[in-house]
């Protein structure tokens, strides 16, 4: 055996010191319930306790005494794998786990790197996509090519990827390498078997349950709503954006049994019906270049203009345009040499023109020979009838506004395939389900929203604060199932106090999504802290400050949320008086950009088509006056004035002169913001949300504007120091509606001074 050498004894001895002061570190931190073995089991499970992670996990220990409870988003990833190891042990009111930079989550674990703190996998991957240089989705980049970066299916569709399958011989894409250097298609590679937790055969896994893995053969989906029937019962096929959740029953329905795959499903006889019945995934389809988008894909249609895609075709159907030469909104399908479009019965003059047997004008059939106006009136009174003659008087001012719609074809689409239709055609049925508190004892899905906005915008539902409705209704389904000892103190402080505020803030006209989230939050580390007394075997009549101030270290999230409910109870004498949490100071803003950033980011919301026009309007006001997401979600079009000259943005009582650019992306976007069922134009919202009547959620625009490349927080606080450079802060305060010592905060970072200008005007 070689000896070693001075340097290998040397680090040995250095790694030894640093594994016992491992294990002190983490024994001092946890208690001494973490006995020296544990400490390094987990330890070795975080992959620590050899190599350079050994040291690196010694330093930053002894750097931050409190390194475990309130870990830094750009820690090692060993620290993050160490304190879920210690979670995982049983040490998890000990430790605090790292969660996610962008979505907050702490499973998966945040190992990646990002320019903000750690990433989970999911995040990290999805700010590596960038756009395909040939189809042009943002996807992960597969290979690079003299164009640029392709995606993994563009690649599969070059000449060379497919390679020959050592097993069926087949020219397949390569799934599985081998060390011989042939290689398997996906079909050929073996599985990964593991015996079933139930009948106990080596099989496929179809799911992990919490007993083990479970084969197909035994395994059934949970029963929950179907959108077709509205019963619970298993779910088949999974909504897709084109169906709601089906079950058996309703999936076979009206379906027949494919040639190809013998299995029932929807589908068609093909060569023009008279062929065997083909599903609509075996369905033969020539694959070339769609005549509209220029893709290489699967032809759903032949039209005069060329091969049409499914995506194109769906696209199509629902945006019908005036057609070049008789000037009637048809869907378009043919063109002229000279480019214009061209409906069916242009397409083909010496057809016989097809005409609606309703109304007796020209028009794309659909069912019964109508035309898409007179099929929508007849689909709308069949959804919002009992017995499908008439609409009852109540439901009549919503059978107006579906039937008048500017776009039939999209609302007939609607009908058709929306969850939220199906969910409307069963409270029809029930009359006294058209009610706000029928609706709240309804699961709470996107489908509910928006039939209450519906409801809500066409007068037959009085209106509501949505989000104080949103904290009412999650209170009272929250506080039901506590135990009693807790009931009793925590329903009182989330009515008596959160609601009540809430209540005074709706009245003024502020109470935002945010807010309705913040007053949960509050609820939640009341009830929590009630859990943690219990497990400390305390009551609220014997806590003492140092109790308190275990609580406050031990959960640092949760110390500001649990500030209300401690002022509540010493205020009604039940909690000792004099104990306080202290409040963490304020923290300054640490996010912004460079002057040539904040310009280019600029310049791309005025002048980049590519983007959403929604976007750039957001984008823009962020940057230009240094308006929160919330505020500008809430801007409608009262707040656009326009006079000869110039065009006005109105903001607390303030209205602003907007650049030309930005003046006509904004009436661009409140022309084609109008919702699909839009029955009202009391709120019509410049960002207007999914259901009608309601804006647009200021955190998944957070998260589309960082989808796109321009984030708003680092944005609005450059925009800010901009604005405070040429401006007084009080003058900041009045004009954006903040708070003045919020002004005062970022005139100190910005080096300016209040006092100069209270100077000034004496």
């Amino acid at each position: 055996m070689r000896p070693l050498t001075p340097d290998q004894i040397r680090l040995r001895a250095e790694l030894a010191a640093a594994r016992e002061q491992i294990v002190a570190l983490l024994r001092s931190a946890v208690g001494d319930s973490l006995a020296p073995q544990q400490a390094q089991a987990v330890t070795e499970e975080a992959r620590a306790w050899r190599g350079a992670n050994a040291f690196r996990l010694v330093r930053y220990l002894s750097e931050r005494p409190d390194a475990l409870s309130t870990p830094r988003a750009d820690c090692p990833t060993c620290v993050v794998r160490l304190l879920a190891a210690l979670a995982a042990a049983g040490h998890g009111d000990k430790v605090a786990l790292v969660a996610c930079g962008d979505c907050g989550r702490t499973d998966p674990l945040p190992t990646n790197n990002g320019p903000e703190g750690r990433l989970c996998s999911r995040c990290a991957g999805r700010r590596g996509k960038k756009p395909c240089a040939r189809c042009g989705k943002v996807a992960s980049i597969y290979a690079r090519r003299p164009e640029g970066g392709i995606c993994s299916p563009c690649r599969n569709k070059e000449a060379d990827a497919k390679e020959e399958c050592v097993d069926c011989r087949r020219m397949m894409i390569s799934y599985r390498r081998l060390p011989d250097g042939t290689s398997l298609c996906q079909t050929c590679t073996p599985k990964n078997l593991q015996p079933c937790c139930r009948c106990g055969r080596v099989r496929r896994v179809n799911a992990l349950t919490s007993d083990g893995p479970v084969c197909g053969g035994c395994y059934s989906s949970p029963a929950r709503l179907c959108g077709v029937c509205g019963q619970i019962v298993p779910i088949v096929a999974r909504a897709d954006g084109t169906r709601p959740d089906t079950c058996e029953r309703c999936y076979k329905r009206h379906e027949k049994t494919c040639v190809i795959c013998e299995r029932v499903r929807p589908g068609h006889h093909i060569n023009g019906g008279r062929g065997p019945f083909h599903c609509d995934t075996c369905r033969p389809r020539e694959e070339c270049a769609c005549a509209l988008c220029g893709r290489v894909g699967k032809v759903k249609v032949f039209w005069p203009r060329g091969p049409v895609c499914d995506s194109c075709y769906r696209t199509a159907l629902s945006t019908p345009a005036p057609c070049a030469s008789c000037g009637r909104h048809r869907i378009l399908i043919g063109q002229t040499a000279e480019g214009s479009l061209l409906c069916k019965a242009c397409s083909f003059p010496d057809e016989p023109t097809e005409r609606c047997s309703a109304c007796n004008e020209p028009a794309d059939l659909y069912s019964g020979y109508r035309c898409a106006r007179c099929t929508l009136a007849a689909r709308v009174t069949d959804l919002l009838s009992v017995t499908g003659a008439s609409v009852a008087q109540p439901l009549k001012p919503l059978a107006v506004v579906l039937a008048d719609a500017e776009n039939p074809y999209r609302v007939l689409q609607w009908l058709r395939r929306s969850p939220t239709a199906h969910l409307l055609r069963r409270l029809v049925l029930d009359p006294e389900a058209l009610s706000h508190d029928s609706l709240d004892r309804l699961p709470q899905r996107a489908a509910t929203a928006y039939v209450r906005g519906l409801l809500v915008t066409t007068g037959i539902l009085p209106p509501r604060d949505e989000n104080l409705a949103l904290l009412t209704n999650w209170v009272a389904r929250t506080t039901s199932e506590l135990p009693a000892r807790h009931a009793n103190l925590v329903r009182p402080f989330a009515e008596w106090h959160i609601i009540r505020d809430a209540r005074r803030r709706s009245a003024r006209g502020r109470y935002t999504y945010a807010a309705h989230k913040g007053d949960c939050g509050n609820v939640l580390a009341a009830i929590d802290f009630l859990d943690w007394l219990d497990s400390q075997h305390m009551s609220l009549s014997g806590l003492q400050q140092q109790h308190l101030d275990i609580w406050a270290i031990d959960r640092p999230t949760l110390r500001s949320r649990s500030i209300p409910f401690l002022r509540w109870s010493t205020a009604r004498h039940l909690c000792p008086p004099g104990l306080v949490i202290e409040r963490p100071a304020s923290q300054l803003p640490g996010h912004f950009q460079d002057e040539d950033e904040a310009r280019n980011e600029l310049r791309r919301c005025f002048n980049d088509t590519a983007l959403p026009l929604d976007l750039r309007v957001a984008a823009a006001l962020v940057r230009l006056y240094a308006l929160p997401l919330t505020r500008i979600v809430e801007l409608t079009a009262d707040h656009i004035s326009c006079d000869q000259e110039n065009t006005y943005l109105t903001v607390n009582q303030h209205p602003f002169v907007l650049p030309p650019k930005l003046a006509r992306l904004i009436d661009d976007q409140l022309r084609h913001s109008t919702p699909r069922h839009s029955a009202t134009t009391v709120h019509r919202y410049l960002l207007p949300g999914q259901s009608p009547g309601r804006p647009r959620n200021p955190l998944g625009l957070a998260d589309t504007l960082r989808h796109h490349g321009l984030p708003a927080r680092a944005a609005r606080n450059t925009a800010m120091m901009d604005a405070l450079a040429d401006l007084p802060p009080m003058v900041i305060a009045d004009l954006l509606g903040i708070h003045p010592k919020t002004a005062e905060r970022w005139a100190t970072l910005a080096g300016e001074n209040w006092s100069e200008y209270l100077s000034s005007l004496t």
